[in-house]
This record gives C-alpha cells, sequence and structure tokens, in this order.
C-alpha cells in the first residue's frame, strides 16, 4: 500500500513503512505539529463540538429555500418552470427531500475535500436527478491526459467500482492551498486541536468511571500478614465505602498514616482545557460558541449580533459557494447566460419585530418597497393590483430641489 506524507509516497510492506529521508526541518517541523493525532471525518464527529458545528451549518443550509431564477431585461423571475427548479427546490431524487440531501452535502464540504453528487439525466440529456455520494466513497478529482476530461472513481454500497466524467457528477472541493487541484483535508488541519479534545474526553472519562479519584491513601510501616490485610479491607468496606460513609477517617493500627489525597481537575486545568478546545473547534469552523451552548460569554445584547455575523460569514459564504457549483455543473453554456441559483438568506438576516417594522416603514416611505413586497417578506398574501398591492409610493412631502423656489411663500427670498 502507498500514500504521500510530506509529498512524498510512502510504501508499506509487510506492516512496515519505508519513510524516504527527511531533507530540512520545516519537513520534521510539520510532522511534529500533528503529535501523531490520526483524525478522520468519523473520528472528529465523536467530539459533541464538532457534531453541533458541523450540523448548525448544514441544517441552517438545508433550511433555506434554494431557487432557480431566470433572468429578464428588468429583474428576475422564478423559474418554476425549468426542471431543475423542483430538483434543487423540493426533490433531488424520489427518495431523498432537499432538506436531506443539501444537509448531506454540505457536512462532507465542511469534514473532507469536498462534497459530491451524482448527476442524474434523462434521454434528453437533461438533469433529473441528483444521489449524494459521501466523499468518502470519491477518489480525488483526476485527469485525462489526451482531452482533459475530468473524471472520479466512486465504490458503491456492494463493493463495486463506477466511473463518473464529467457531467456526470457535482463537485464543491474545499479550501487549497498547496496545490490547484487538491483541496486540503480540514481534519489533518485540525488534527492538534481534535487530537487534544479526544484525548481531554478520555481523561475526563477515566477519571469519573474508573475511579481514578481516591480519597486518600494508608501507609503502613511494615508488610501486613495476609490476615491482617483481609481484616482491614472487610474493615474498611464495611465501615468507610459508599456515599454515606463519604469523607470519614480511617481509625488505624500500628503506626499506619492517613494522608488526604488531592487530585482536583479544575487545578490541573483539563476543564478549562476543554473550554478553550470548543471555542478553537468553534474558530475552525466559523460558528460563534453561542450556537454550540457555550454560553460563558453571551450576553442577551450580543447573541442577535453574532447570529448576524454568523450568517454573514459562515452561511452566506457557503451558500456562495453551493450556488456557483450549481452553476458549473448544473446548468448547459447555453443555460448559463439566462439561469442561476439563489439562496434566500433574508430570513436569517431579520431582527425583532421593532427592526423590520422600521425597515419596512422606511423602504415604503422612500419608494424602494410595495405593499407586496413587505407581505412576501412576511410570508403573507399579496394584495390584489386593483387594491394597488403593487404599487410604489413616496412621501407627499417629497418634491424635487428644482420645485423649492415654485413653493416658497411669497416675498421670501430664493
Amino acid at each position: 500500500m502507498k500514500f504521500k506524507l510530506f509529498g512524498k509516497t510512502i510504501e508499506i510492506k509487510n506492516g512496515t513503512s519505508q519513510l524516504p529521508p527527511v531533507q530540512n526541518d520545516d519537513e520534521w517541523a510539520a510532522y511534529l505539529a500533528g503529535r501523531g493525532y490520526s483524525i478522520s471525518a468519523n473520528t472528529a464527529l465523536k467530539v459533541a463540538a464538532v457534531l453541533r458545528c458541523v450540523d448548525v451549518v448544514a441544517k441552517t443550509m438545508a433550511s433555506l429555500p434554494l431557487e432557480l431564477f431566470r433572468e429578464m431585461k428588468q429583474g428576475r423571475e422564478k423559474a418554476t418552470t425549468h426542471p431543475l427548479y423542483r430538483i434543487l427546490h423540493r426533490l433531488p431524487n424520489r427518495h431523498t427531500t432537499a432538506y436531506e440531501f443539501w444537509h448531506m452535502y454540505v457536512a462532507n464540504v465542511l469534514l473532507t475535500t469536498g462534497g459530491f453528487a451524482k448527476i442524474l439525466r434523462d434521454r434528453r440529456g437533461f438533469v433529473a436527478g441528483l444521489l449524494n455520494i459521501p466523499t468518502v466513497n470519491a477518489s480525488a478529482i483526476q485527469t485525462n491526459q489526451i482531452n482533459g476530461e475530468r473524471y472520479i472513481y466512486v465504490t458503491t454500497d456492494i463493493g463495486t467500482t463506477e466511473v463518473l466524467r464529467d457531467g456526470e457528477f457535482m463537485y464543491t472541493p474545499g479550501m487549497r492551498f498547496s496545490s490547484d487541484t487538491d483541496p486540503e483535508d480540514p481534519m489533518t488541519i485540525a488534527a492538534d486541536v481534535l487530537g487534544l479534545t479526544r484525548d481531554l474526553n478520555s481523561y475526563a472519562q477515566s477519571a469519573f468511571e474508573e475511579g481514578a479519584n481516591p480519597g486518600g491513601f494508608v501507609e503502613h510501616p511494615g508488610a501486613l500478614s495476609e490476615d491482617a490485610y483481609n481484616r482491614f479491607k472487610a474493615d474498611f468496606e464495611k465501615n468507610y465505602m459508599g456515599a454515606l460513609n463519604a469523607h470519614k477517617w480511617l481509625f488505624l493500627e500500628e503506626g499506619a498514616r492517613a494522608n488526604p489525597y488531592s487530585r482536583d481537575l479544575e487545578k490541573s486545568q483539563a476543564l478549562e482545557s476543554r473550554k478553550f478546545a470548543v471555542t478553537e473547534i468553534c474558530r475552525i469552523f466559523g460558528v460563534p460558541p453561542h450556537k454550540v451552548f457555550d454560553l460563558d460569554r453571551a450576553t442577551f445584547s450580543n447573541i442577535e449580533q453574532q447570529n448576524i455575523e454568523f450568517v454573514q460569514e459562515s452561511i452566506a459564504p457557503m451558500a456562495v459557494r453551493l450556488e456557483q457549483t450549481i452553476y458549473k455543473d448544473l446548468l448547459t453554456e447555453k443555460e448559463q447566460g439566462t439561469y442561476f441559483a439563489k439562496f434566500n438568506v433574508n430570513g436569517l438576516l431579520r431582527g425583532d419585530i421593532a427592526a423590520r417594522t422600521a425597515f419596512y416603514h422606511s423602504g415604503r416611505q422612500d419608494g424602494w418597497l410595495n405593499a407586496n413586497d413587505i407581505r412576501r417578506l412576511e410570508d403573507m398574501n399579496d394584495i390584489s393590483e386593483e387594491d394597488g398591492g403593487d404599487v410604489y409610493c413616496v412621501n407627499g412631502n417629497y418634491i424635487p430641489l428644482s420645485s423649492v423656489p415654485q413653493n416658497l411663500p411669497k416675498g421670501a427670498k430664493q
């Protein structure tokens, strides 16, 4: 078996690896930075903060309305008659809802080198459906050296291998840094933080589950006989074990001394380290700490602003990535001049009722919102055209500057 480390090929023979010589200190630093941690997406999800971060981003994206639009001479309109509209907005395939599809797709984008989906087409070549491909089942993007066509190998659930070529798969790559073709694995980048978190979780578990927190120990100046030891043990279990006998001191014989045993998890900073690890994980995924229920520094005055920042800095960039993936992989060159997909994040940016009322009032007064624009933002039915629902109005006190001289009182200086 062969794999790459530091850009070098390592071959494993008979259970041992043949490691090429390290050429410089930077390579050793890269190796030592990992400190031996090996983190996969499945392993990372066992850390509660990772599971919550991935889930909150993925389910937020999955719950947003995703619609296909058609460019018009004036504005745009929903392309509800296009076959792709229903696939993106409602049902990617007959077994999977849009929520389920995008939740899994985004989770793979966050935890792996990118997201994959198989494109199903009808006899005419139009997109007829989408199927999620777990990234772990897909190879890296391969390129045909003769014609430049891209393709991937996909391992199916029954163990067979399928080849998908350009036009047969949708692909959203992760962050690229050291290669213009191969994205970085986020779990490799975050190995230190996630590995430390796992170790701290294991430490806490052993401390509380494996009895690694004794109340004290007994020093005896010499060796106890077997009878003396058994008598002492029976007396101890009878009189000092259990919650009702907690914190009692022992009565000892033959010069033995009892010493209190202290090991405070707080003093060893294990709990503080776990809190810090949660904050670091939130930084990796761009999720505010209060979204993972870390409320140490959350206040009523700043949570709303943090929610807006979460949309602006995490959800909106992910929406753009997916919109451009749809444009690239699901639309023909001809359609790309007319159609585009768009996630509606407006609902996430709405403030409380007072803030929305002030926003709508300003837009209505200044003429850039009409009654139906406002009602649609609030998921209300339109007012009919006869009742003026689509009419744009301005405040009657507004007049053009050019009309000011004619409207001045008689005798006033201009």
